[in-house]
């Protein structure tokens, strides 16, 4: 489950660069658009009414006429659907159009040019922050694991009870908690002692039996069960 974890990170971090790089790219698009095309004053002179595919309402899309630089008149329709129209009919708006292709034209506000960018933008950032977030977690267990199998305090613990984990669910599942009981390594007080999280309970194999917790002896707080011979490692 570690792994899959793990993997889930990664995946919605490349899921997150993807769309912050789609967003960069029609930003560029944008910018060397604007640098050929010509402005014209266009006309709202009807809304199309569409039904929304979430079935929150109908939304409705402005069709704007402009007259291009040669005089010739052409028809778009706005990049943007809402509900409430974002226009009304009569209204004037900046249209910014390509010479060699005015059906490429669009109105020259925020969400007629950047609703990709913004859209690719936001979603982007949301997936790259949780992705590393997972990442992050994970290599700091990971380098926590590695510490104490290598410098922490090796002691002998009782076996207390296993538990489930409400505080995270993946996948509709609860993980669950090994407790077992020590003595501390410093002052020699009994002590209270944590597993990690892990998605099988133990409770029958571990009956009974001592377990082994290395303890980091200047934070007793720092540790880990070392359930290995008992439960096969995460996958």
């Amino acid at each position: 489950m570690s792994k899959s974890i793990r993997l889930l990170g990664y995946a919605f971090a490349a899921v997150g660069v993807i769309m912050l790089l789609c967003g960069g790219g029609a930003f560029y698009y944008d910018n060397q658009f604007e640098q050929r095309a010509l402005h014209a004053q266009g006309v709202v002179t009807d809304l199309t009414r569409k039904r929304d595919s979430d079935n929150n309402g109908d939304l409705f899309t402005a069709i704007v006429q402009f007259t291009d630089a040669k005089g010739q008149q052409h028809e778009m329709a706005d990049r943007t659907s809402s509900n409430p129209p974002r226009f009304s009919r009569g209204d004037k708006v900046d249209v910014m159009y390509d010479v060699e292709s005015p059906s490429s034209a669009v109105i020259n506000d925020i969400w007629g040019r950047y609703l990709i960018v913004i859209i690719f933008g936001l979603l982007g950032s949301i997936f790259t922050i949780l992705g590393s977030i997972f990442i992050i977690i994970m290599r700091k267990g990971d380098s926590k694991i590695r510490w104490l199998q290598r410098f922490g305090t090796p002691i002998d613990a009782d076996f207390l009870h296993v538990y489930l984990d409400e505080s995270v669910k993946i996948n509709g599942a609860y993980p669950f908690r090994v407790v077992a009981q020590g003595a501390d390594p410093t002052t020699g007080a009994l002590r209270r002692y944590e597993s990690g999280r892990i998605w099988i309970d133990p409770t029958s194999r571990l009956q009974g039996k001592k377990l082994r917790v290395l303890v980091d002896p200047k934070k007793p707080k720092r540790h880990m069960i070392d359930l290995s011979t008992v439960i096969a490692p995460p996958d």
